[in-house]
């Protein structure tokens, strides 16, 4: 009897402990709370980035600081575009005077549509600056040709993906411009880059330039925009090297998977691991993009073993599909339920020679993530550095939980559950032996 009353005494303790213990660890383990998106560093899409020239984006590369019109493609750099409208798909004209060219290589009375400049836009310019990728997200754009403000016949509307602003964009007040074509000063001075005044741009000592229109001027001529910003409609002489060239053009907004800060954007741990980092908040306006590259192989992607992982656990997954070779990763993001996204990694470096495009990878389960339901988008991307566009392929979305239970927890647990158990047992047996000696 005093044995069965020392097992009945133990598993009524151990009991006891135990819904002590799962209550305490229900509160330690509460919600952290909500996320939003909005001010997050890492973004889907391009609905946050504004229009009128409050947002700026990089994308593409071109020949700004070098002097020499030989210039080798390495000396290419990021190129700052000001965005102008968001109306789905961004609207951007460039930062700087990118480069110098005559309107048409002879002096005669032409429009858009006929001069030489627009050709070579949208073949020497667009291949220069873009690589296949990027050009697959500068959309084809209906450009619609007003006649000049003195009467000079625009001709007809054009397709290009790479165009000049006329002579209404540049005192659109939507588009973040002066409305007075005589004003001075303001958003439509343009700073000539050194390959551009190297080339023959008109350059003033603080570097400022002319820029060319698209829009006719007078007999022979093509409106501009002076050094001062002010606008001279009647323009100057097609054939003349003095007007630097300013692009715009429409950037795909389908194409675009992610934006992220233009400098220390998509931040990582060390590959791995340990690569899970909290995506922290940026607050302001100059964005790099992550485009969808549709050359890339198709990327699966899987849980491997449970979907349940403890809290000092690891996320296991296996792969297919990876790109490997310079600056390619397989990288996570982390999504709450609700679609907050909270962290991002390279959980794979795929850069090396030994690299392989399907295997096992694996990842910590971040220290501050609490217990609950997530997804993890996992993608094989290109992650090219500061203010150079990244390339990913198709994202595969996983479903994960993360338990409330550390590794020792669950151990504890384990051993209690044993305990209880067989002192179940041992009263069954006490209690049966008792009745037949009743």
């Amino acid at each position: 009897m005093n044995l069965r009353k020392a097992f009945v005494g133990t598993a009524v303790f151990l009991m006891a402990g135990l819904l002590s213990f799962s209550a305490f660890q229900k509160a330690v383990c509460a919600g952290s709370g909500e996320n939003d998106n909005s001010g997050k560093a890492i973004r889907y899409g391009t609905t946050h980035i504004s229009g009128a020239m409050e947002s700026n984006v990089y994308f593409g590369n071109y020949w700004q600081s070098v002097t020499s019109e030989d210039a080798a493609d390495s000396n290419k750099e990021p190129v700052k575009w000001r965005v102008l409208s968001n109306d789905g798909n961004l609207f951007v004209v460039s930062d700087q005077n990118l480069d110098c060219i005559e309107y048409n290589t002879s002096a005669v009375t032409v429009t858009w549509e006929e001069c030489t400049l627009r050709q070579w836009l949208n073949s020497k310019f667009i291949d220069n600056a873009f690589t296949t990728q990027e050009q697959a997200a500068v959309l084809e754009s209906l450009v619609v040709n007003q006649d000049g403000a003195k009467g000079s016949e625009a001709g007809s509307d054009t397709y290009d993906k790479v165009y000049l602003l006329s002579i209404y964009e540049v005192i659109d007040p939507e588009l973040g411009f002066p409305t007075d074509w005589k004003d001075k000063g303001g958003t439509r001075v343009t700073l000539n880059t050194e390959y551009a005044k190297s080339k023959g741009a008109l350059t003033n000592t603080d570097m400022s330039g002319a820029w060319w229109l698209r829009t006719p001027g007078d007999a022979n001529n093509a409106a501009n925009v002076f050094n001062a910003g002010n606008v001279f409609v009647r323009g100057g002489a097609v054939n003349n090297f003095l007007f630097a060239v300013r692009p715009a053009m429409n950037i795909d907004a389908s194409k675009v998977l992610f934006t992220s800060p233009a400098e220390d954007g998509k931040t990582s741990g060390e590959p791995g691991a340990d690569a899970m980092k909290e995506i922290g908040s940026y607050t302001g306006s100059d964005w790099k993009l992550t485009i969808k590259d549709d050359t890339r192989p198709v990327f699966e992607a899987s849980v491997s073993g449970s979907k349940t992982v403890l809290k000092d656990g690891e996320v296991k997954l296996k792969y297919s599909g990876a790109m490997t070779g310079a600056n390619e990763y397989i990288s996570a993001i982390i999504e709450d339920k609700e679609g907050n996204i909270l962290y991002y990694g390279n959980i794979v470096d795929n850069t090396s020679s030994d690299a392989m495009d399907s295997g096992k990878a694996s990842f910590n389960v971040p220290a501050g993530l609490a217990p609950g339901d997530y997804k993890i988008k996992v993608f094989s991307e290109q992650c090219n550095g500061d203010f150079k566009t990244d390339l990913a392929g198709n994202i595969v979305t996983l479903d994960i939980n993360i338990s409330k239970y550390k590794t020792a927890d669950r151990i504890l647990l384990i051993g209690i559950g044993d305990a209880i158990a067989l002192a179940a047992i041992v009263i069954a047996v006490l209690a049966v032996r008792k009745k037949k000696h009743a």
